[in-house]
């Protein structure tokens, strides 16, 4: 199967399953090292993101500001496996998550303990590579089992609703260059922990870590889709 058919199989499961391995075998293969470096592969990950999306919008000429960090979003969810409502839209931007593919996942799988690290750390991770000046603040985590994560984007004034779903349709508009399909994804989260993982644990733990997820990534998802990853995960990516 060529890759774009192959990446239409993919979808947040992948991306959260292979994430949680990773933290699985960091953490028994290096103990609180290996948990520690997985925080900071969170970290590097949501920077780079963050900076790809900075990049397209200075690429189109728009201000690195709160209304822009949400028209410039990388991923979707057409299937629904997350649900959340708008509170505001003036003078902040604020949205409730009620319901998440990735700590579904994670609950599914085992591996919430791993889950909670990536949430502490990704959405103010995303939101400082896309610009140090903006200010997100996070009430609540699904993944620390409370009712919903609330998200206020400080600044982030749409006017009104009518303001924001113009947003929506110039976000909707972008899609084609914007959104990055899971495949993509799931091979980014491999390469950012696999760097993060040499850099901190050493190029021999490194490996074995990633060898042993992608491993179990395999017996649960398919062996086509752990090769497609670990091909994905070769490229630039801050390459946009």
């Amino acid at each position: 199967m060529d890759r774009d058919s192959l990446a239409l199989e993919f979808y947040i499961e992948d991306h959260a399953l292979l994430f949680g391995l990773m933290g699985k075998y960091a953490e028994e293969l290096c103990g609180k090292s290996g948990l520690e470096a997985l925080s900071h592969g969170v970290m590097l990950y949501g920077r780079e993101r963050g900076l790809r999306m900075a990049m397209r919008a200075r690429k189109n000429g728009d201000e690195l500001d709160a209304v822009s960090y949400v028209i410039y979003g990388e991923w979707s969810d057409p299937k629904g496996s997350s649900h959340s409502e708008v509170r505001a839209y003036v003078p902040d931007y604020v949205y409730s998550c009620l319901s998440c593919g990735w700590c579904d996942t994670w609950k599914r799988y085992g591996l919430m303990e791993y889950g909670r690290i990536y949430c502490r750390y990704i959405d103010k991770s995303l939101l400082r590579g896309f610009s140090p000046k903006l200010e997100l603040l996070i009430d609540g985590s699904l993944s620390e089992g409370d009712e919903a994560c609330v998200f206020t984007f400080k600044g982030a004034d749409f006017i009104d609703e009518e303001g924001f779903q113009r947003a929506m349709a110039r976000k909707a508009s972008m899609a084609e260059a914007n959104i990055r399909d899971f495949l993509y994804h799931t091979g980014h989260i491999c390469s950012a922990l696999r760097r993060v993982f040499m850099l901190e644990l050493g190029l021999l733990a490194a490996e074995e870590i990633c060898k042993m997820a992608l491993s179990e990534f395999a017996k649960l998802m398919g062996a086509e889709k752990a090769e497609a990853v670990r091909i994905e995960a070769k490229q630039d990516f801050l390459s946009i």
